[in-house]
């Protein structure tokens, strides 16, 4: 699951808290910081500076929820819109949109790519294209 883990931090501080949280069940922010830390290896530990607002958002969006406090410490739990924000289904439909984006921007400065990038760009477009039909 973590084995990609760079690609979960390009997503953000925010899909990591998701995921921890769905993995693991209710946890509070210091929990969460250690999990990162000890997924990531120690290569990274967010501070509370970034834990913290990043659950703020997260609450206010609906995504978690605080199940309990005790002796001053909030347990945050995933919702069920969390979930779906997390869900492989979700997340298709984000890498497509991001796929659409990046080949519009590509497209839009062609002119701007030298012949190399441009034979790079028409080599993975036909490599997927072949990938697609190959699957159907």
């Amino acid at each position: 699951m973590w084995r990609h883990f760079h690609h979960h931090r390009r997503r953000g501080l925010a899909y990591l808290i998701l995921t921890i949280l769905s993995s693991k069940g209710e946890m509070t922010g210091a929990d969460i910081m250690r999990e990162i830390e000890k997924i990531t290896q120690g290569f990274w530990k967010p501070s509370p500076g970034a834990i913290y607002p990043a659950l703020n958002k997260l609450q206010d969006e609906g995504y978690v929820r605080v199940v309990k406090e005790e002796e001053g410490k909030k347990y945050y739990e995933i919702t069920e819109k969390g979930k779906r924000l997390i869900s492989p289904e979700h997340q298709y439909e984000v890498v497509i949109d991001e796929l659409d984006a990046n080949l519009r921007y590509l497209i839009e400065n062609k002119s701007s790519l030298s012949q190399e990038q441009k034979e790079k760009v028409m080599e993975i477009l036909k490599r997927g294209i072949q990938e697609f039909d190959k699957s159907s």
